[in-house]
């Protein structure tokens, strides 16, 4: 219980340095990430929500494969199957072909950029798309696209832990609150089949099977009489089957606010080490540790 409890202080405290409580933090906005085909993708510009539409940058599109002109206010996009969309700025009129169709928002000019609405673009050219509320995250996936699981079992743990972070993870209940404007994650050493999702308000228990991330309940980080899923309240770490995993010891990947990420891990002496990295994409995150922790 003791290794789980410093772990959870570790990150209490690196919270509080993120957002000091005079400070109003607003929970419902940080950049929207985005996964194709299980990579995240970089963007010099982030996608933006709009009437619950999310908004992107045209040149995010060819990680899709998708190919891209723009002339004046006309865009024209084209899947790799050869079908081509074209969208004018401004307008809720698009073509797909020859067929007209109606789109619920406009594609907008913001800064000199082209952004458009990427779930009406991809589903018109063929591509999936889910949104995970929990870390505010888009997934788009083509109809060749699937999970290999052996990615979570692979020889390789940062690619493993990588991997297990692009999956979107699906629940079942209502979760407590609205997800903290930073993401940290917790994983037994050894291992990325399981992880806790950490921010300053709750932990979230994820485990992986069969290629799919469940997200297994919650608990509050400042009460653990408050939970959500199958975690019961006041639940004990070190007698609670569902944190069997984390009984010997974790490591921790912390996203800063900084543009960069901190790993912290024991070395061989039991000593609390500390790495730090910058984030380029987000799966920097995920830093290699030494000796497969």
């Amino acid at each position: 219980m003791k290794k789980i409890v410093i772990v959870l202080a570790l990150v209490s405290f690196g919270l509080m340095g993120y957002a000091p409580a005079h400070a109003a933090v607003d929970y419902n906005k940080r950049p929207v990430e985005i996964i194709v085909n299980g990579k995240f993708i970089p963007m010099d510009v982030h996608p933006i929500m709009d009437n619950n539409r999310l908004f992107i940058p045209i040149r995010s599109l060819a990680s899709l494969g998708i190919h891209y002109s723009y002339s004046s206010s006309r865009v024209t996009l084209k899947n790799e199957n050869g079908e081509y969309l074209k969208i004018t700025v401004g307008s809720k009129v698009a073509y797909k072909g020859n067929q007209k169709i109606q789109m619920d928002q406009a594609a907008k000019n913001q800064d000199g950029r082209v952004l458009v609405p990427i779930r009406f673009v991809s589903e018109a050219l063929g591509y999936h798309v889910e949104y995970e509320t929990l870390r505010q995250m888009v997934f788009v996936n083509s109809d060749s696209y699937k999970f290999d699981q052996k990615q979570i079992t692979q020889e390789d743990l940062q690619a493993a832990r990588k991997a297990a972070i692009s999956l979107p993870i699906q629940f079942d209940f209502k979760p407590l609150d609205s997800s903290g404007v930073h993401h940290n994650y917790s994983f037994p050493v050894g291992r990325a089949d399981v992880y806790m999702l950490l921010d300053s308000r709750n932990t979230t228990l994820v485990n992986i099977k069969d290629g799919k991330a469940t997200a297994v309940g919650q608990f509050a980080v400042s009460d653990r009489s408050h939970t959500s899923g199958d975690i019961p309240p006041n639940f004990i770490f070190d007698t609670d089957p569902l944190f069997e995993a984390y009984h010997n010891s974790n490591v921790l990947f912390i996203e800063n606010r900084d543009g960069t990420a901190r790993a912290i891990h024991k070395d061989e002496n039991g000593k609390s080490v500390e790495l730090k990295t910058n984030i380029h994409v987000y799966s920097d995150i995920i830093q290699k540790l030494p000796n497969q922790q």
